[in-house]
């Protein structure tokens, strides 16, 4: 149990502006949390606004038996499904199983069964077996060495607008929302924390969350402040065609490396990715390399009966995705996200879009149970939302 402080003047700083931070702030807030979130630029800009728009479940973390994380990601997604309809959609995704392909019909089967079984009754709907001609029918796949495969959903959305949406609502719970307020030192004093911006201005908190996500190893070591765990830095690049290749979409099987990419339909585009490459450079402008746009490019052509080239690539993005963990392969690096309390500090590690209203509530708790009395949200409202597709 931490310090008591009288219940209406408990003042938290939430430095970091991605979906993680907007959450916390929202479920503080709501919890009348006298919050304050800085953000060195624009919420939502950063790594939240250059994901793979999915929200799901993670069907590959299955092979890697993260069964919690699964379990948490797809209850997330249906109460956003039942929430945010204009925004979270679901989309059909189809599974090609070929000749060579690194995973067996057996092994596929068994995950997306265990997949459907996890979602339980909130399940989208449950997964189909497909021939070989039911999937040329539906999508452009190459028929040589196309045994079959299934259909499964998850769902999409756009990552930009839900951060936004999210930010909207934490300010109308009474959240204050500083963007273009880059926090530069932490400093403590007594039981507060000192908040320095780049401005040179000083606010003094009584508690601090740092979700600043990829930059947390810099800011940590910057403020001399130890921690158990350290982060790997990952980057996931992405191709957005000019035209739409199918109106499903497709996880396909890497052969050269085992890994899963998806091919998306996006705002009447295609959407390529990700990539899984270790980011060892700035973190400011971070953009897909020559290297990973060849290797989208490469495996896309494996599957597809019409090849691309760089003529038929309206742009690319990449952002750099915090893991738990150190790993000489990316993808071996777990995708759990930690939480870790050192008196008033709370720092959050790792976390993916699809479970931000998960990883709120449990950093809310841990703020509750600091100062010694356990405070009840109110119901989560979105605000600012404006229908849209995104498909």
């Amino acid at each position: 149990m931490g310090t008591k402080v009288r219940f209406d003047t408990v003042r938290v700083a939430v430095i970091g502006g991605g979906i993680n931070g907007l959450g916390v702030a929202w479920e503080l807030s709501r919890r009348d949390y006298d919050v304050t979130l800085f953000e060195k630029g624009r919420c939502g800009a950063q790594t939240s606004s250059a994901t793979t728009k999915m929200i799901h479940g993670g069907l590959r973390y299955l092979e890697h038996a993260h069964m919690a994380l699964v379990r948490e990601s797809l209850r997330d997604r249906a109460w956003l499904l039942a929430n945010l309809p204009e925004l979270v959609k679901p989309v059909e995704i189809l599974l090609p199983l070929y000749a060579d392909s690194p995973r067996r019909a057996f092994t596929l089967r068994a995950g997306l069964m265990l997949y459907d079984l996890l979602a339980g009754r909130s399940n989208i709907a449950r997964h189909m077996a497909m021939s070989a001609d039911e999937l040329t029918a539906r999508v452009p796949l190459t028929a040589d060495g196309l045994r079959g495969g299934f259909s499964y959903w998850d769902a999409q959305v756009d990552d930009y607008a839900l951060a936004r949406v999210v930010m909207s609502s934490a300010i109308s719970d009474g959240a204050k929302v500083r963007e273009e307020t880059r926090v530069v030192s932490l400093r403590r004093k007594e039981k507060e924390w000192i908040v320095v911006t780049a401005s040179g201005e000083e606010q003094r908190f009584d508690l601090v969350v740092n979700a600043v996500g990829p930059w947390m190893n810099a800011l940590l070591a910057e403020n001399r402040i130890h921690s158990r765990y350290i982060l790997s830095l990952v980057r996931g690049s992405h191709l957005v065609l000019r035209s739409r290749v199918a109106d499903v979409g497709m996880l396909l099987q890497s052969l050269s490396d085992r890994r899963v990419f998806f091919v998306l339909p996006w705002k009447g585009t295609t959407l390529v990715g990700t990539t899984e490459v270790m980011h060892r450079t700035s973190l400011e402008n971070v953009q897909a390399t020559g290297e990973e746009i060849d290797y989208l490019i490469a495996r896309f052509n494996r599957y597809l009966r019409d090849p691309i080239t760089y003529d038929d690539v309206a742009s690319t993005f990449a952002g750099v995705r915090p893991l738990v963990g150190r790993a000489l392969n990316p993808s071996a690096i777990g995708r759990e996200y930690r939480l870790e309390r050192r008196g008033n500090l709370l720092n959050i590690f790792g976390g993916k879009m699809t479970t931000f209203r998960s990883m709120a509530e449990k950093v809310a708790m841990r703020v509750d149970n600091y100062f010694g009395h356990v405070r009840t949200a109110r119901p989560a409202r979105f605000l600012g939302v404006k229908s849209g597709s995104v498909d």
